[in-house]
């Protein structure tokens, strides 16, 4: 008997060793990636029944819908669960999935995909559209009228024979907590990635279009599932199509024939591509490329799309309610990462440096002069430099960390130096040594200022920037001002 008992405490104490091994091999090597996977996983996160703008669907709702601004303008407590390229039976099941853990006062989902013609999809996008759920018959589902071929149904349901070879992707973020997003469980699904500008020279115009389209069948009875799901749970339900430059009568013809479903079903449809100027879209700053606004163009979108839920849904406004509290911290990571956006897309340089050293209790700060750094635009570079603290007569680089001047390195240095900064995740390195030249046939002082490993020397000759934010741990910029373009900037 005791032998028995023993052997079964051996196989049981191997049995949860084995479970523990593979959950932490799941933690470790499962996708993380933000255009899918991860919106998913940090839905599990939010406190149940908090979420009360549940906003579906593809790139156009993550890029495109901002539960920050919702949050600061109207108090809503919005979250962004959607994937890309995801597909309206993607949609579907993401939404059955959400209501089990959620009961929202709107669910918004955008329309985009209704032009998706394939039945089936590829494995990559599987994978972000399905890998951040957890394991349900419902996942089966969804898995079933996704991928086709039934012999690689096995492996997305268990998952692990997809990403298991991982291991040789793995970088610094999938070893840390919410994989290195400073946000952590203040998350809210939104995408700010889209920090690039794409410049049109105007806007599109599809308000003559009228002939109504034909979606593929799937697309029609999915969005009827959709709907048909909606009212199943009693919860009121907006349909949107989000702005996008490449608009064409194809569209438009399949978003006609949305209207005339929602419609038929007295559900609610706003085509926002018929009101480019309304919401005030700026063809050359506000969009990241044809198909999605950058993070000007969505905060003019969402601040539209707010007040239209606003006058036509009752939300709560729950601001000051602590339950909510980390909507507020989202809207505040929100805040300070807009600004490093901001910064990183200014090239006035006055701008930039007040922008720049308005922040200096949370950014590390370097800058280098480098190469013939003189040109006929010096004296009013070198007043600015003056102004927040840097003289170039005397020294040639500066570091700054906690509002501090922490280091500089005199111009007429002869010394080796070494200087190290911890800045919790990163690091900053200054390194000044004299070398010898053969060309030259002569020594000269080499200077080197990098934070892990990237160095700050964008411009071989002008002023060199490098800025991390401590607070929120990410690389802000790293720019150079070309002496030899009149300081124009210049960036990697």
């Amino acid at each position: 008997m005791k032998e028995m008992i023993k052997r079964t405490a051996a196989c049981l104490l191997f049995a949860g060793l084995a479970a523990g091994m593979l959950y932490g091999a799941y933690r470790l090597l499962h996708f993380k990636s933000t255009d899918g996977c991860y919106p998913a996983e940090m839905f599990y996160q939010q406190e149940e029944n908090t979420v009360d703008v549940l906003c579906l669907g593809s790139s156009h709702t993550y890029t495109n819908i901002n539960p920050a601004i919702l949050w600061d303008e109207y108090g809503m407590a919005a979250y962004d669960l959607a994937g890309s390229n995801q597909t309206l039976w993607n949609t579907y099941y993401y939404m059955k999935e959400a209501l089990k853990y959620q009961t929202p006062q709107l669910v918004v989902v955008d329309v985009y995909r209704v032009m998706e013609e394939d039945e089936y999809q590829g494995t990559e996008r599987m994978t972000m559209n399905m890998f951040g759920l957890r394991h349900s018959d419902d996942y089966v589902e969804n898995l079933q009228v996704s991928l086709a071929p039934e012999e690689e149904q096995l492996d997305y349901l268990l998952r692990y024979p997809v990403y298991h070879a991982r291991y040789q992707e793995l970088k610094e973020d999938d070893f840390l907590p919410y994989h290195g997003d400073a946000n952590g469980r203040n998350y809210k699904g939104f995408n700010i990635n889209s920090i690039s500008t794409t410049v049109f020279e105007g806007l599109p115009d599809v308000t003559w279009v009228t002939e109504t389209g034909k979606m593929e069948k799937k697309n029609e009875k999915y969005l009827k599932e959709i709907i048909d799901l909606a009212k199943e749970q009693d919860i009121p339900l907006l349909l949107v199509a989000a702005p996008y430059m490449e608009v064409g009568e194809e569209d438009e013809m399949l978003y006609n024939q949305v209207a005339e479903i929602a419609a038929e079903h007295q559900v609610d449809f706003v085509d926002f591509n018929r009101q480019f100027e309304q919401i005030g879209l700026d063809p050359q700053k506000d969009f990241a490329e044809s198909s999605h606004l950058n993070y000007y163009g969505s905060e003019k979108y969402t601040s539209y799309l707010g007040n239209y839920i606003a006058k036509h849904f009752k939300v709560s406004d729950r601001r000051g309610d602590k339950r909510y509290d980390s909507w507020e911290a989202n809207s505040r990571y929100y805040e300070k990462h807009a600004q490093n956006v901001d910064l990183k897309k200014t090239t006035d340089a006055n701008a930039y440096f007040k922008k720049l050293f308005a922040n200096t209790d949370r950014y590390t700060i370097c800058v280098m002069t480098k190469g013939d750094y003189r040109s006929q635009k010096w004296p009013l570079i070198k007043s600015m430099l003056k102004k927040y603290g840097m003289d170039p007569d005397t020294d040639t680089v500066w570091v700054w960390k906690d509002g501090e001047l922490q280091m500089t390195v005199p111009a007429d240095t002869t010394e080796d130096k070494v200087y190290y900064q911890d800045l919790g995740r990163k690091s900053v390195t200054v390194l000044t040594e004299e070398r010898y030249s053969a060309m030259l046939d002569d020594t000269y002082l080499y200077r080197e200022v990098s934070i892990e490993g990237i160095n700050c020397d964008a411009a071989e000759n002008g002023i060199n920037i490098m800025v991390y934010d401590n607070e929120l741990q990410e690389m802000v910029d790293n720019a150079g001002m070309n002496a030899s373009d009149g300081y124009a900037f210049m960036r990697y």
